[in-house]
């Protein structure tokens, strides 16, 4: 008589060297995992030759049809009119497939035990820092970088931990101060020995910002734009040259020392151009008269300062687009009781960038030549597609959604050119 370990081995044997059961020992696996142990019914379309010879041998009745079902316990229990009577079929099943099956919640209870036992590692490596705390947040929340840390697991769990930990250490050393920053190539550097390692186009870059935000409050950035801004207030500049902005009748100080560049251009009238980098250097910016008037449109403040520029009249251009430098300057300026004075395009993306300078600065900007008399006696013929029209729903500025409506009514753009003449007039009036 044969043992039970030498049946289940000549049972495994034969089903492997039959092709006829591939499908049906797929199917059973199959439920078997889902229910947790051998149950539930066995479908098989479309029939091959050697499934319908198999199932007719087994079963001893015809199979010789298209398609088929039977339960699972009719196919084990037709094994007791075979040599194989009373063998443990599970066994076989893990004969079959080489190894213990495990059902499905099985296996997820293994994989979540795995997952918090391999970030608990990782907590515990920075514990008792800021970045334990970032790292408690999005495990318990599953929020921030839940998502990208779950998916980045799954892909490669021995590269995460590197690259988490590369974070870390990274968000552990900044300071956290616009007046000491350092450049994201040299953090990196120093962090990774790679210069390129936090990118923000990289993981190690993404989960960064992620860490930054989560220090800041913030919500992770939208636009290449907000990416400055982010890294900028955790202390890393990422292009502090090529990100400018247009500048004139302004005067910077430093350590209480003015700054005589900017005197300089003050006194002539000219416009400067001025990069994060010059910015970062100097403590405070001051206008004169305490006002400012920021145009988005080059041409705009290029003629108003051409013509008035005689009264140094203190302006900005933000070149469309909001850039980094532009937004630092206005937050300097208004830090020292600046009022902010901007106008822009009458089209669904001026209306949308002046909505978010009014949620940045509040009362201390103000919309200017915003109205419906403006937007009516310059109205352009530049036809409006609905698409960019619906850019201007979710703005939040009473004033604003106030033009907002009439733009919608006429569907046409309006540009700020042609208040050129008014701009002055406001300006001089102000100043005299």
């Amino acid at each position: 008589m044969k043992s039970e370990e030498a049946l289940i081995k000549e049972c495994v044997s034969y089903f492997k060297s039959n092709p006829g059961f591939k499908r049906t020992f797929e199917s059973i696996r199959k439920k078997y995992k889902s229910l947790g142990s051998l149950g539930g019914t066995v479908v098989l379309n479309n029939l091959k030759e050697d499934e319908k010879e198999a199932l007719t041998g087994i079963f001893r009745k015809d199979y010789y049809k298209k398609s088929t079902s039977f339960k699972v316990e009719a196919f084990i229990k037709v094994l007791d009119n075979t040599k194989f009577n009373g063998v443990l079929f599970d066994r076989v099943l893990e004969g079959y497939y080489g190894g213990a099956i495990l059902s499905n919640k099985e296996e997820k209870l293994i994989y979540e035990t795995e997952k918090q036992e391999y970030f608990e590692e990782i907590i515990e490596k920075f514990k008792g820092t800021r970045a334990e705390n970032w790292l408690v947040y999005f495990l318990n929340t599953k929020e921030n970088a839940y998502r990208l840390a779950n998916l980045k697991y799954d892909e490669d769990k021995l590269q995460l931990k590197k690259n988490l930990s590369y974070v870390c250490s990274g968000y552990n050393s900044l300071g956290f101060e616009e007046k000491s920053v350092v450049r994201l190539a040299l953090f990196s550097s120093n962090i990774t020995k790679n210069p390129h390692s936090f990118d923000t186009n990289t993981e190690c870059g993404n989960l960064l910002v992620y860490a930054i935000c989560y220090g800041l409050e913030l919500k992770y950035p939208e636009n290449a734009e907000e990416m400055n801004e982010v890294l900028y207030k955790a202390g890393i500049i990422k292009d502090e040259v090529s990100n400018f902005t247009l500048c004139s009748g302004l005067l910077a100080y430093n350590n209480r020392e003015e700054h005589l560049g900017w005197r300089g251009f003050y006194e002539q009238g000219e416009p400067l151009q001025v990069s994060i980098w010059n910015i970062s250097k100097i403590d405070k910016v001051i206008s004169p008269e305490n006002k400012v008037y920021v145009f988005e449109n080059p041409t705009v403040f290029s003629e108003v300062l051409y013509r008035i520029g005689n009264i140094k009249p203190s302006l900005i251009c933000t070149f469309g687009n909001f850039k980094l430098a532009s937004l630092i300057l206005m937050d300097k300026l208004v830090k020292r009781g600046a009022q902010i004075y901007y106008s822009g395009d009458f089209d669904p993306e001026g209306i949308v960038m002046s909505d978010k300078l009014k949620q940045r600065y509040g009362e201390k900007l103000v919309l200017w030549r915003y109205t419906k008399e403006d937007y009516l006696s310059i109205k352009s013929t530049v036809h409006l597609e609905e698409c960019r029209i619906k850019k201007m729903n979710n703005i939040r500025s009473s004033e604003l959604k106030e033009i907002a409506e009439v733009i919608w009514e006429n569907s046409s753009a309006a540009y700020q050119e042609l208040l050129i003449d008014r701009y002055i007039q406001d300006i001089m009036s102000s100043m005299y």
